[in-house]
């Protein structure tokens, strides 16, 4: 009985040593080795995908010289999908290198890292990338705001897209979809005579519905805006240089998605610049005035709002009295009064208020005043001109070669008359000349002239410039006071006078 007893004993330890020596071994793994997490069946996977354009719609588009649009190393692609969480969520390719790009440029292969895709939903490829929103609807929005240029609107706006199903675990390979009209557009003045497109920097297109702006520096055209397709729409254009603004409507335009239209637009130069009043400034060239003075103001150019505005006094950054203007000193920005300051050929203001503003030559201004033929004013036949106060202002009004002064206005009196008429003899009333203006009339005002930094004889005389020098010293000028006028007396180039701008009426 003692002998089993032992046996018994050693069995039972030997059992119990076992269970330890197995708990042991366990609880070593657990300290030895960190924990690793359970295995997500279906977590990030890495897969490409082989897409390209219709490329028979491909060939209509202006997206580059051969009119032939193309894939291009750096660019990317968007995919939308759905998760196996139900959720739809937007991915983003890497970046094409030359190497995914093949068939001309034609077809590439994009790379995506998708995470838990449900492969029985369709994935939906938008193409460029920057057209998708985050939630992977497309970024329309992006369209209201474009800089003209083609390489910019091929990499970020040029919407393509296409949706398809799964081949099995991999992408679809498909053939995108333009989805937009690209317009590449040039602009000429109205006659079509003239190309504008190189000074425009601003550019509007509407539909009715959407709007495109275009901001851009003045360059050679043309000017490229991705639109939303039209079908018998009526489109407004609208087009701005420095401060010339130009409009045009369209109707009955239909522009298709995956087409690109060249096309060339004849612009009517927004009357808000332009005066109504056409004078003839030689036997065969007539023309229109600006609707006031130069000005440079706030760093810009521009025209006064009214005909009768002018500065009394001179700022750096509030000027309209320029000293002559030749290469040297561009546009007579310069307060010097050595006249060596302002040597060289002239160089004309008209080049401030971009394409089509010139300044009249001595002869003109000559002809202007003292040959044209012109309407019967206040008895006075071929009335051409009168001394006059609009708006308090002193100054000289100037007759269209048609005009008929409106009903409620006095007369005029003192018509062509150069001696001294004085100022009082015509007295208009800011309502008086609002009807005066929309019957063709130009006021210049008597905003007297600069020398140096200082303003004289603001209110009582008139110095405008021509463009006709006399040696290298000097220059002919406009001048005009109560007791005189004459459109060519002659003055040192350091002075500071007028500028009143035209363009020819074609």
């Amino acid at each position: 009985m003692k002998t089993m007893k032992k046996f018994l004993s050693m069995v039972a330890l030997a059992m119990v040593g076992a269970t330890f020596t197995g708990c042991s071994s366990s609880d070593d793994n657990i300290i030895d080795q960190p924990q690793q997490p359970e295995v997500i069946k279906s977590n990030i996977v890495t897969l490409t995908t082989t897409v390209g354009f219709d490329e028979a719609a491909g060939t209509t588009r202006a997206l580059a010289a051969d009119g032939v649009k193309t894939f291009a190393a750096g660019e990317t692609m968007a995919l939308v999908y759905k998760n196996t969480g139900g959720s739809t969520v937007k991915v983003v390719s890497t970046a094409l290198t030359d190497g995914n790009i093949t068939n001309s440029g034609k077809t590439a292969t994009f790379t995506f890292e998708l995470t838990d895709p449900d492969k029985t939903k369709n994935v939906t490829y938008i193409y460029p990338a920057a057209m998708a929103n985050a939630d992977g609807t497309v970024n329309y929005s992006a369209l209201s705001s474009q800089d003209g240029t083609l390489a910019s609107l091929a990499a970020n706006l040029d919407y393509c897209t296409k949706s398809g199903a799964w081949d099995g675990d991999n992408l679809p390979s498909l053939t995108l979809e333009n989805r937009l009209a690209i317009l590449a557009i040039t602009l000429k003045n109205s006659d079509g005579s003239s190309d504008i497109t190189s000074s425009i920097t601003g550019l509007t297109v509407g539909d009715g519905t959407n709007t495109y702006d275009v901001n851009r520096s003045a360059a050679e055209g043309p000017i490229y805006v991705a639109i939303l397709p039209t079908a018998d729409a009526t489109i407004d254009i609208t087009a701005t240089s420095g401060t010339k603004n130009y409009t045009k409507t369209l109707t009955s335009k239909t522009y298709e998605a995956g087409n690109g239209y060249p096309v060339s637009w004849r612009m009517t130069e927004s009357a808000s610049n332009v005066l109504a009043g056409v004078f003839s400034v030689s036997g065969s060239k007539k023309v229109k005035f600006s609707k006031g003075n130069l000005r440079y103001a706030s760093s810009k150019w521009s025209f006064f709002d009214n005909q009768y505005d002018y500065y009394t006094s001179y700022s750096a950054d509030a000027r309209d009295k320029f000293g002559w203007s030749t290469s040297k000193t561009t546009y007579g920005m310069n307060t010097s009064t050595d006249n060596s300051t302002y040597s060289g050929d002239f160089v004309d203001w008209g080049a401030t208020m971009g394409t089509g503003w010139f300044t009249l030559s001595k002869d003109e201004w000559t002809y202007l005043f003292n040959t044209r033929s012109a309407s019967t004013v206040g008895l006075t036949s071929n009335g051409r001109y009168a001394k006059a106060k609009v708006n308090n202002v002193q100054g000289i009004i100037l007759f269209p070669d048609t005009y008929t002064n409106p009903d409620g206005v006095v007369a005029p009196t003192g018509v062509n008359a150069t001696g001294d008429t004085g100022w009082n003899g015509n007295n208009y009333s800011s309502a008086d000349w609002t009807k005066m203006e929309s019957a063709g009339c130009v006021f210049l005002p008597a905003a007297g002239y600069r020398y140096g930094s200082s303003v004289y004889d603001a209110g009582t005389s008139g110095y405008y410039w021509p463009a006709t020098p006399i040696g290298a010293d000097n220059a002919y000028y406009v001048y005009f006071v109560s007791g005189d006028l004459s459109p060519a007396y002659s003055s040192s180039r350091c002075g500071g006078y007028s500028v009143r701008l035209v363009r020819q009426v074609e």
